[in-house]
């Protein structure tokens, strides 16, 4: 059964500063242009994740290659960098990867800072009922990718990247802030490992647990931004809680491969004769956005 994660009286975010997070990657790695020399790929998307380290140590570049074979889907490469592979060693590597596409990894030997990381532990699936801990972090990585094609594309070949580099590493923890969760290292290389998105979507969507004003559970999803699509917010009976997880992640894959979100009044269901209502309301993290809510009987 499920455990509410957070305060009881609503929902807890990590407060994250992602923008001044990228500020920092941006100011510490230079334009991406600047260090590789490549045209930028067509789709300007870019992705960013901290991988937590219990010692601080960059891997080496050949390692996260070879790591990559066993992550990467058809048509996904990844090569280690011209100048990286003339002068080895440094303190950052870079990759070129298809399409004209590059990533980065630097090392930050100091832990993220303000506990954002630790704080965004409690919405990873793979810390749901006590299962996983975040371990102290003494240093991490700095992961960032520019990635050509759509959101779906481009999350799906960094996603491959950034187990690669988790398994090339000391790595205690994988911090992905647009996700809004920190994952444990195991569970992220294993469902890294499938390449379907409902396989990867509890990698790209963290969850927050509250319990609403009638006792019923409320499962918000935090990471459908980066696909272009709404969060869902999933209300269950108690009772029903077994069900909850695995239904949300149901539909929101059923979104992901529509590729759009669905109307306001449609209905969703596990069976043909289930048919329950599709409504908009504000976010209850930011009552300025709008998810979609439904109801479990």
């Amino acid at each position: 059964m499920f455990v509410g994660m957070g305060r009881t009286s609503g929902y807890i975010v990590p407060v994250a500063a992602r923008r001044a997070l990228l500020g920092v990657a941006i100011v510490l790695l230079g334009p991406f242009s600047a260090l590789t020399g490549a045209p930028k790929p067509k789709a300007n998307t870019m992705n960013l994740a901290f991988v937590l380290l219990s010692a601080p140590a960059l891997p080496k570049g050949e390692d996260v290659e070879r790591a990559f074979a066993s992550f990467a889907a058809e048509g996904q490469t990844l090569r280690l960098g011209p100048s990286k592979a003339k002068k080895p060693g440094g303190e950052t590597l870079e990759f070129d990867t298809a399409g004209g596409g590059y990533a980065l990894v630097a090392l930050m030997p100091a832990p993220v800072p303000n506990h954002e990381a630790d704080e965004a532990a409690r919405y990873s699936v793979s810390a749901l009922a006590g299962r996983w801990k975040l371990p102290l972090h003494e240093a991490h990585l700095v992961v960032v990718a520019q990635v050509g094609g759509s959101p779906l594309e481009s999350l799906g070949a960094f996603t491959s990247i950034l187990a690669a580099v988790v398994e090339a590493s000391p790595a205690v923890g994988v911090y992905c802030g647009n996700t809004g969760a920190t994952h444990d290292p195991k569970f992220f290389r294993e469902l890294a490992r499938e390449h379907d998105a409902r396989s990867r979507l509890p990698l790209w969507s963290g969850i927050s647990i509250a319990r609403e004003a009638d006792g019923r559970l409320s499962l918000l999803s935090l990471g459908m931004k980066q696909l272009e699509l709404p969060d869902l917010l999933l209300v269950a009976p108690s009772g029903k809680a077994d069900e909850a997880l695995p239904m949300l992640y149901d539909l929101l894959a059923y979104v992901v491969s529509r590729g759009r979100p669905l109307a306001d009044g449609d209905t969703v269901g596990r069976t043909a004769a289930e048919k329950l209502p599709v409504h908009y309301v504000p976010s209850p993290v930011d009552p300025k956005v709008k998810v979609w809510r439904v109801e479990l009987n």
